[in-house]
């Protein structure tokens, strides 16, 4: 029997659709800084129960969830800490006001972010690239279904004695 051979490539042709997806929104989104992210998304073959293979998409980065979804709006109040900042400006390529250094310019930023807050910026690249993937398998499995009965019919009517094919 064909144990729906083509409707599980369907599967691990999804995954790779959605793992594709999200990179590319990351890089659309201008979510890219440091690589990291984009890295951390893998998609992996696993070994199941009676030998199936499926595959598993997992984006390891911890802070996934936030570029996607955002981080809460930030107050007034405390200035945030400053080197972080002077990094993101270095890995975004930012470019600094002449006769200013990097670390005045990130001293400032601190103080704007601490006396006017800052508004939550969600960058979505997990929800959308999902719903990619579930339209591109919604598109193919009846096909797919259909290729694997036929071949499963096939292989019934081929090993019994009792049935002809028509």
């Amino acid at each position: 029997m064909n144990e729906f051979n083509t409707v599980a490539k369907l599967q691990t042709e999804t995954i790779e659709v959605i793992s594709k997806q999200m990179q590319t929104n990351l890089r659309k989104n201008k979510s890219v800084a440091s690589g990291n992210l984009l890295r951390s998304i893998n998609t992996e073959k696993t070994k199941e129960r009676q030998g199936d293979l499926e595959t598993a998409l997992e984006i390891k980065a911890w802070y996934a969830e936030l570029v996607d979804e955002g981080i809460d709006n930030r107050g007034p109040g405390k200035q945030p800490p400053v080197r972080p900042i002077q990094q993101w400006l270095q890995r975004k390529s930012i470019s600094i006001p002449s006769g200013v250094t990097i670390e005045q310019y990130s001293f400032a930023i601190a103080k704007k972010i601490a006396k006017q807050g800052q508004k939550k910026r969600a960058y979505p690249f997990i929800k959308p690239s999902t719903n990619a993937g579930e339209t591109y398998f919604e598109n193919r499995i009846e096909d797919a279904i259909g290729v694997d009965v036929e071949i499963d019919v096939n292989v019934i009517l081929e090993s019994s004695p009792y049935l002809k094919k028509v």
